[in-house]
């Protein structure tokens, strides 16, 4: 009877042990955690440039920006359009403008396309120079004559089996006056689109369906910059 009530009064201090070692558990759990979070947002903080800066650029105009992307998408947003057939990635090496002061040292993404001469002049891929310091930049005179529109499609039909003719429609009143050597920069916004929902000529359809390009959807979650001459 003994044995009995010692081992039945051991099993109810464990029940009620049991309950306050899980809540010392997850409250440990929890400081844990949000020790790490604090360290990671002071840091952030400390090390992550924020509010804004000023742009200067060919010493005649000004712009302010908050700090953060890209040099190349600060200078679109404030109309001066660089071009960059690739979009960004640092490959085309169309996009150098002269950073005179700020922007940090070159990167070896752009020293491919810069060489040691070029870099000491201030040349960078505006495309990989960062946003956290301001800048005073220099770019080409006829980067001010660019324009952007808003366009629409007006046909995209195959002049062969995976090559097509791209029609855009200007704004009422605008044109492009455009000499040889020149270049347009489109814009494609965010989009899903299915190929099976093409309006592909009959001439296509063998070809399309030997390679099955109806089965393709392009999905596409930010804006594509392309360059064509």
């Amino acid at each position: 009877m003994n044995t009995t009530v010692a081992i039945l009064l051991a099993q109810a201090e464990l029940a009620s042990a049991a309950p306050n070692t899980i809540v010392v558990g997850v409250v440990a759990f929890t400081s844990v955690v949000l020790a790490l979070v604090v360290v990671i947002l002071l840091a952030k903080k400390s090390l992550v440039p924020a509010g804004n800066v000023t742009h200067e650029i060919n010493e005649s105009k000004q712009f302010s920006v908050p700090c953060g992307g890209k040099l190349l998408t600060a200078l679109a947003e404030n109309g001066i359009f660089v071009s960059s057939a690739c979009g960004g990635g640092g490959t085309c090496a169309q996009c150098k403008v002269k950073v005179l002061d700020g922007g940090g040292d070159i990167l070896d993404t752009e020293k491919t396309h810069i060489n040691k001469r070029e870099a000491k002049t201030g040349l960078r891929l505006s495309c990989q120079v960062p946003v956290k310091q301001n800048m005073k930049i220099e770019v080409p005179h006829e980067v001010f004559e660019t324009k952007q529109w808003r366009c629409k499609v007006r046909s995209n039909r195959n002049v062969a089996t995976f090559i097509k003719e791209l029609v855009l429609e200007l704004p009422a009143g605008e044109q492009v006056d455009f000499k040889s050597g020149g270049y347009i920069q489109i814009e494609a916004p965010p989009h899903v689109v299915q190929y099976k929902d093409y309006d592909i000529d009959s001439v296509f359809h063998e070809d399309w369906d030997k390679y099955n390009v109806w089965r393709y959807v392009s999905k596409v979650d930010e804006p594509v910059v392309r360059a064509y001459s």
